[in-house]
């Protein structure tokens, strides 16, 4: 596998960051809870969950720090790398309201 920066890996990041939360808010959806609140949680475990693959809350196993580095599949033997951490984090509560406003 090739690591290569084209500059799609923002691009790239926010569509997985927006489908992320799409997927939280369906699952959330499926109970009955106000429109508000699926909203509410969805940012909040969307948060939690792109800081955990951002590498921004660290964890350990075992006693092993575990630091994921984020990458997408562009070509069949290239990888799109942004040189570092990813920050989809930061596009959680960007993105959330476009998510909910868009349901209609």
């Amino acid at each position: 596998m090739n690591l290569v920066a084209t500059g799609a890996f923002d691009r790239l990041q926010q569509a997985l960051t927006t489908e992320l939360l799409r997927t939280i808010r369906t699952e959330l959806e499926k109970v009955d809870a106000p429109e508000d609140l699926v909203e509410q949680l969805t940012g909040s475990i969307g948060f939690a969950v792109a800081s955990l693959l951002d590498d921004v809350a660290g964890f350990e196993v075992g006693g092993e720090s575990v630091s994921p580095l984020l990458t997408f599949l562009t070509g069949e033997k290239t990888l799109e790398f942004c040189g570092g951490n990813s920050y989809m984090h930061e596009y959680v509560h960007r993105l959330l309201p476009g998510l909910f406003q868009s349901k209609g």
